[in-house]
């Protein structure tokens, strides 16, 4: 994993890459890293008419924040809503990885409320326990909406931003972009059997526990999504 700001700025390009050939991101949306032993972030900066298409954001593009939201270093400026990220890092010390999508299937699921059961097998474990559901479309662009938001998010992996999107956070980038994925297959196989008119069967906790056992771990998968974007290893 990475040991420098030099690795992590390229691993927060793959990110933004690996999500944009996934549909995941255009050019909104933003994932951030902690720079280790640091109190400073990472993040991919706001987009303009210089900073398009996110399958093409280079590594030197990242700009670093501090947890206040103060730009400390780059050539443009953040996200507006870099307050997701700041007031999460803030609440939560173990998260040292963000990922923020306007991902179709999940809001959409968000919009109407609708709870996103683990139903396919791989990827389950990330909505194992109910998604927290923040019930605002505003844009975080302040301490108060992302302290709000972190407090409704509280200890989970994943939650929905209702009409909006989605807020994904871990221990890695690759982590962090994994489980904005899954979240997005589960959430799409959700909605695809409700609209067949029946309720989905949701996987019991130990068929979720025994795939963990005996599946491959989240390394295999991110080199398989690197793969897919055209990420050279």
């Amino acid at each position: 994993m990475p040991t420098t700001e030099s690795e992590l700025r390229q691993q927060l390009a793959d990110v933004c890459r690996v999500l944009f050939r996934l549909g995941l991101v255009d050019y909104m949306g933003h994932p951030s890293a902690r720079i280790p032993g640091t109190d400073r972030v990472l993040i991919k900066p706001r987009h303009s008419t210089r900073i398009k298409s996110q399958d093409r954001i280079a590594p030197d593009d990242m700009v670093i924040i501090d947890l206040d939201g103060k730009l400390l270093e780059g050539r443009d400026g953040p996200p507006g809503e870099r307050f997701i990220h700041t007031c999460l890092y803030r609440a939560r010390p173990e998260v040292q990885a963000i990922v923020h999508t306007h991902q179709h299937w999940s809001t959409i699921m968000s919009i109407g409320a609708a709870p996103i059961h683990p139903v396919i097998h791989v990827g389950s474990e990330v909505v194992e326990q109910p998604v927290p559901l923040w019930p605002h479309a505003n844009l975080v662009t302040d301490n108060e909406l992302g302290d709000d938001m972190a407090r409704t998010m509280g200890s989970s992996p994943v939650g929905l931003l209702q009409g909006h999107g989605i807020v994904s956070a871990a221990a890695t980038l690759p982590e962090a972009a994994l489980q904005a994925i899954h979240l997005e297959q589960q959430a799409e196989a959700n909605w695809q059997v409700l609209a067949m008119g029946h309720q989905p069967r949701i996987i019991p906790e130990e068929e979720i526990k025994q795939r963990q056992a005996t599946g491959v771990g989240w390394e295999v998968r991110w080199a398989y999504y690197k793969e897919v974007a055209g990420i050279d290893a």
